[in-house]
């Protein structure tokens, strides 16, 4: 198994783990707690190893 391999194994791991996370907070009964139109967190996971991969591509290229 390759460096590059185990990096990104280990990257997908923490982000996995770390969606799992998330703390249930509440607010007093005069706070308006409704959902935003638009929330961003769907593909916050997506983004983050799309970026990881094309990095760690990036970097493999550069050694070469």
């Amino acid at each position: 198994m390759t460096i590059y391999t185990k990096h990104i194994l280990t990257t997908l791991l923490f982000l996995v783990m770390s969606v799992g996370v998330q703390a249930q907070i509440t607010f007093p009964d005069d706070v308006d707690d409704e959902a935003p139109a638009a929330p961003i967190d769907g593909f916050i996971v997506i983004g983050l190893a799309a970026g990881a991969y094309l990095g760690l591509k990036k970097r493999a290229q550069s050694e070469k």
